[in-house]
């Protein structure tokens, strides 16, 4: 099993104490036992505490050991799941398409099992209240921020999206309290997105962010904070390119959920938006 709590176990191993650490090393080994354990047989045979599993548990995301043991039985009992796999020299197009398919079903898997659903909720509400959104993100992350913006806007909100982080600055300058910067950064420790919310915070905006599972800056710094999937290290990192598959996924559920609450309204608007573009066409 290469997926699922697998991968975000390996994926934050080498952030954690020692103490969590050590668990993680006998979780990893021992993955096909750890559903018939208890907490206290766990600690004792990883030589650590109960605390510090719990500790292991929350440094996951999880609210404890009994979802730990869920996650584990769930996965364990997939007998389709494949998992991460990165390419290999001179490797056959047929092998790079299965392969490629098998990374984004992961880090879709993977990012789903990451999104808290009251997290999406009072993300959705704060876009819902925000007089304008502003929407940046940098290389692929700015792929997804341009279909963010482009999502809300046909909703009828006032967003801006722009690339330029000296034109973004000026723009925060003389931004209200009442908008929102929402900073997309698949690493959470790009520079530039990192100064920008620092820049937002001190305007009194909001901050949602939307980065890859683990500690990070741009998660300390966001009001919200949001994860995907955190696709394991290798020397191509051809799992990691699922990262934009995994964040363009997390804004879709954010954008439906978004939708399902100011459903009517939300459906008057897109039918506006598509009536306008026919009438672009028509002219033509």
């Amino acid at each position: 099993m290469k997926g699922g709590i697998f991968s975000q176990i390996s994926a934050v191993h080498e952030e954690l104490p020692s103490s969590s650490r050590k668990v993680a090393d006998f979780v990893l080994a021992h993955m096909n036992e750890i559903a018939g354990m208890t907490i206290h047989h766990l600690a004792e045979e990883s030589g650590t505490s109960a605390a510090a599993v719990v500790r292991f548990c929350r440094a996951l995301g999880l609210k404890g050991y009994p979802e730990l043991r869920m996650r584990i039985s769930a996965d364990t009992a997939r007998t389709d799941l494949k998992g991460y796999h990165d390419i290999e020299k001179n490797e056959r197009p047929a092998d790079l398409v299965e392969k490629t398919v098998s990374n984004s079903i992961q880090a879709l898997q993977d990012t789903a099992k990451q999104l808290s659903e009251d997290r999406i909720a009072e993300a959705a509400d704060v876009l819902d209240q925000a007089r304008a959104i502003y929407f940046y993100g940098i290389g692929a992350s700015n792929v997804v921020a341009l279909d963010a913006a482009q999502k809300w806007t046909r909703v009828g909100k006032l967003t801006i999206q722009e690339s330029d982080q000296h034109l973004v600055a000026t723009i925060l300058a003389n931004a209200s309290q009442d908008d929102v910067f929402f900073a997309i950064s698949y690493s959470g420790e790009t520079e530039e997105v990192v100064e920008l919310i620092r820049l937002a915070k001190i305007r009194g905006l909001k901050v949602i962010s939307l980065t890859r599972f683990g500690d990070n800056r741009v998660s300390q710094l966001a009001d919200i904070a949001l994860w995907t999937s955190r696709a394991p290290e290798a020397p191509l990192r051809s799992a990691a390119l699922s990262s934009r598959l995994a964040q363009l996924f997390a804004i879709d559920v954010l954008f439906l959920s978004y939708a399902a609450v100011h459903y009517d309204d939300t459906i008057e608007r897109l039918q506006y938006t598509r009536e306008s573009v026919k009438m672009l066409h028509s002219k033509k």
